[in-house]
């Protein structure tokens, strides 16, 4: 019998984060000094599960994560990372880099939830849910 484990890890901390501002896809922010501490944290957690791929938005955030994640893992401290564009977080287009206090103030001046709005130049939330 085929067993199949997935294992989704979401990146650490950044000043961004911290500071209540959007990243999205234009904004590549590394890791803050609490999102090294969040990853070292997940990869003693992980330390002993035998990863056979590990695939990364290509985002800094992600890959420092994923890095340190695997540099504390028994198996798999040499693994390669499978880069993956198709992972980074939904765009925010003219709203990246600003306060998220923002962007609840463009949907409700739209007439939309701050969820289902999107910002010039960011993706609708169908285009991140559908790979082409």
């Amino acid at each position: 019998m085929l067993t199949f484990s997935f294992t989704l890890v979401r990146h650490g901390e950044t000043q961004y984060n911290r500071d209540k501002l959007l990243q999205g896809q234009g904004v590549d922010t590394p890791l803050s000094e609490t999102g090294v501490l969040q990853a070292e944290a997940a990869g003693q957690y992980l330390k002993d599960i035998a990863y056979s791929k590990v695939f990364v938005s290509n985002l800094q955030r992600a890959v420092q994560t994923a890095e340190i994640i695997l540099r504390n893992n028994a198996h798999c401290s040499d693994m390669e990372l499978s880069l993956e564009p198709l992972l980074r977080e939904r765009g925010f287009g003219v709203a990246e880099g600003r306060h998220k206090e923002d962007l609840k103030n463009m949907a409700n001046a739209a007439g939309q939830s701050c969820r289902d709005y999107t910002p010039p130049g960011g993706e609708t939330l169908e285009q991140v849910s559908h790979v082409e």
